[in-house]
């Protein structure tokens, strides 16, 4: 059974995709100049789900790479954390 799933909307349709425990999964969404990267991944049973949130130079490949923080699930309430001041 799946842990994750990403799904994705664009002129095209609808497309989706399954990440289970142990590997995760990883969403790329790009403009030319900047995007955003998400993974998805388990850490441990005191933390759960953690979704790591990294800023990209985007299709064009001029930008720069970041990572801007992490969501994760803290007694039900969702916590960013973030990584750049």
């Amino acid at each position: 059974m799946a842990q994750y799933r990403a799904s994705i909307q664009g002129n095209r349709g609808t497309a989706s995709r399954l990440g289970h425990k142990a590997d995760g999964i990883v969403a790329d969404v790009n403009g030319w100049n900047s995007g955003v990267n998400v993974f998805g991944h388990y850490d441990g049973d005191d933390i759960g789900d953690v979704f790591d949130i990294t800023m990209t130079p985007g299709s064009g490949g001029n930008g720069q790479q970041m990572k801007i923080g992490s969501v994760h699930i803290v007694d039900g309430k969702p916590v960013f954390r973030a990584s750049i001041n």
